[in-house]
């Protein structure tokens, strides 16, 4: 009996040591963000995007015309994937604010490595993803957004967050089974 419950008090606090980690992670994760007044713009985030990083993009402006915004950005080498949400103003006929967007990472050599995918319409702004751990290495990107500003003013907001990589389902089930494993070694000890 002493002996289960070592090994639960053992995988218990592997369990919440793994836990602090985490936490210690997203305590530190930094918002970087980049401001856009025009339709046509493009910036340079400095600094690496590491493990909880978000990249923050925001237009605002009176211009109408092409939307055509490029943000280059590096991930560092514990990054996997991402998570990235988009939002813009529509608008109600007959003023459409922003229309035709499509957004889209490329990597160093201009390949598209991610597209969003539009989510639906609510309250005069459109919505869309990139989904949920979308694969995405260390190394330098672009992100470009397109699509055609009118009305009397542009708004779009798009975010990324960086995470570690995603596990693949096998690694979940080796996982699973070697806690199986253990649980039955000691369950075993304890009917000797």
């Amino acid at each position: 009996m002493k002996h289960a419950r070592a090994v639960r008090l053992g995988l218990l606090s592997l369990i919440c040591a793994g836990g602090w980690s985490v936490s210690a992670q997203v305590a530190s994760a930094a918002v970087q963000s980049v401001n856009y007044g025009n339709l046509i713009a493009s910036a340079t985030v400095a600094t690496p995007l590491d493990t909880g990083d978000t990249l923050f993009l925001n237009t605002f402006t009176t211009e109408t015309g092409a939307l055509d915004e490029k943000t280059t950005f590096t991930v560092g080498p514990d990054v996997g994937s991402f998570v990235g949400r988009a939002v813009w103003e529509v608008g109600a006929p007959p003023e459409p604010r922003l229309t035709g967007v499509n957004i889209k990472i490329l990597d160093a050599s201009n390949m598209v490595v991610a597209d969003d995918t539009f989510a639906g319409l609510l309250a005069g702004f459109a919505h869309s993803t990139f989904g949920p751990g979308a694969p995405l290495a260390p190394g330098k990107y672009t992100l470009e957004a397109t699509g055609t500003g009118g009305g009397s003013g542009s708004s779009l907001d798009i975010s990324l967050t960086f995470a570690q990589a995603v596990p693949e389902a096998g690694t979940f089930s080796m996982l699973v089974a070697g806690l199986g494993a253990l649980g039955f070694l000691a369950r075993r000890r304890l009917m000797m």
